[in-house]
């Protein structure tokens, strides 16, 4: 290596650390990533795939760095002043293609390592954590970087590079379970994932070197070139069929088929533990949340009647696609593929509980949906402040509200309607419910009086005014009249 590339090389890496373009984007990519994992338990089966993805923000600044700085030699007749010199061009061609890459691939390994240390905190993280997805992320970057070489000196035109940049995008969007693609964003599920092996990533290697060859052939000398353009080429062709034809490759195709409507969305959920009266089932890689939902539901099973609690649903992970069979709803509560952290675990937890306490007092459960698409209003029944009180054993129950949907009738026409939302799901209630239930939390024998009249509290026909001389309470707030369907 001649001492004049050297010096170019050390030359343009110092450029590089100073690009606004690759700062600016890092923390960027660094904010926008934590404020959007920062409250969601990590699974790193997916954090993984995510954290490489996002390393594309970095990559379009690597690749406008880069063609900017090849393009310098053509701005102000600096082809002129350079002509003269002792440096070859390709040997400034060479520089760049050592600095921008290396610099850029560095900023993106901090970025990756700022974003995975922030899902770290408050965290329980589950699934597979593959360091091949992270690194690929890194040649992408990389690989962006020699793109933007090989485009200015194929096309020495500022506009090269945002075209560039739109093509890769534009590929992305219409190609995105193709694994002929550097990055593969979109093909993965939360149950399970898999993904192909190490071919992958030497496929993203091997495409960089070969932008590089792409690059230095603008000069010339195409015998000197011969040997690594066919050994990059190569490199290309056997990696991308080893990845293609790769088992792990087949089996992420099979699991994107488990996509389809027909699978129920509990299936594969089979990794089950029993503790007490209720049995928590996961997918195998969501196992280690187990001890989450317990702390959630287990609060509520402890205050029901202990001759009742046989009759509680148990806990089944269900994913976000695929058919709610009433067999899996009618005795199950369910639980999804994302659990809160750093503040929002409250409202998992609350969710989670509210389901338990809707099985137990006779509310609509099991989906969160309540009584169908419209809902049922629960104003006055005594055992609406008997299921909140529940949920007080888990976290603060919250007043209800509502959110306009669309609902089909049967007529086939399409009208919005104001359906109800709460802890229960789509059951309504008013703030005399929640009063009274924060009265109840508030007196220390509680659980015996309820238990001593369980089954008239949670009697869709008992009335609150016939609870409260029951439960000992004072009368604090008179109860809305039902504005829905009643719950039976």
């Amino acid at each position: 290596m001649s001492r004049s590339l050297v010096a170019l090389a050390a030359v343009e890496t110092r450029m590089a650390l100073r690009s606004p373009l690759l700062w600016v984007l890092t923390l960027l990519t660094v904010a926008g990533r934590t404020v959007i994992t920062w409250q969601e338990m990590p699974n790193w089966s997916i954090a993984t795939v995510d954290t490489a993805t996002s390393a594309l923000v970095i990559g379009a600044g690597a690749m406008l760095a880069a063609n900017l700085a090849t393009l310098r030699d053509r701005r102000a007749d600096a082809e002129e002043l350079t002509a003269p010199l002792p440096v070859r061009p390709q040997t400034r061609t060479l520089a760049i293609l050592f600095a921008c890459p290396l610099v850029s691939m560095a900023y993106a390994v901090i970025a990756m390592g700022a974003q995975m240390a922030g899902m770290l905190v408050d965290s329980r993280p589950i699934g597979h954590f593959d360091p091949q997805e992270l690194l690929a992320g890194t040649a992408l970057v990389g690989l962006m970087a020699a793109l933007g070489v090989a485009g200015a000196r194929w096309i020495p035109n500022l506009f090269a590079a945002p075209v560039c940049i739109l093509l890769f995008f534009w590929f992305l969007l219409q190609f995105p379970q193709s694994w002929l693609l550097p990055v593969v964003p979109y093909l993965k599920l939360a149950i399970d994932p898999v993904r192909p092996p190490a071919w992958h990533l030497i496929y993203v290697i091997a495409l960089a070197l070969t932008a590089a060859t792409v690059a230095l052939l603008r000069h010339g000398r195409p015998l000197g070139l011969l040997l690594p353009s066919a050994a990059s080429a190569v490199a290309v062709v056997v990696a991308g069929v080893l990845t293609l034809h790769s088992p792990a490759a087949a089996a992420a195709a099979y699991s994107g088929d488990l996509r389809k409507t027909t699978r129920s969305v509990t299936a594969g959920a089979d990794h089950c533990e029993t503790f007490g009266t209720t049995k928590y089932c996961a997918f195998p890689s969501y196992a280690g949340w187990i001890p989450l939902w317990r702390d959630a539901v287990e609060p509520v099973v402890a205050a029901v009647p202990v001759k009742f609690r046989h009759q509680l649903p148990d806990v089944t992970q269900r994913a976000e696609t695929g058919i709610f069979a009433p067999a899996v709803t009618s005795r199950n509560v369910l639980t999804s593929t994302s659990w809160g952290r750093n503040g929002a675990e409250r409202s998992s937890r609350r969710t989670l509980a509210a389901q338990m306490a809707a099985a137990a007092t006779g509310f609509p459960w099991g989906t969160q949906r309540g009584a169908g698409p419209t809902g049922c209003d629960a104003r006055g029944q005594a055992r609406t402040i008997v299921a909140l009180w529940l949920i007080g054993q888990t976290e603060e129950p919250l007043p209800a509200f509502s959110t306009s949907s669309s609902i089909r009738t049967d007529s086939g026409e399409t009208v919005d309607r104001e359906v109800p939302q709460s802890d229960l799901g789509a059951v309504d209630y008013g703030q005399a419910e929640v009063a009274y239930a924060h009265q109840l939390m508030a007196q220390p024998d509680t659980r015996d009086r309820i238990w001593a009249h369980w089954a008239t509290l949670t009697a869709p026909a008992t009335t609150i005014d016939q609870a409260l001389p029951l439960l000992h309470l004072d009368r604090i707030a008179a109860a809305e009249t039902p504005k829905g369907t009643t719950c039976d």
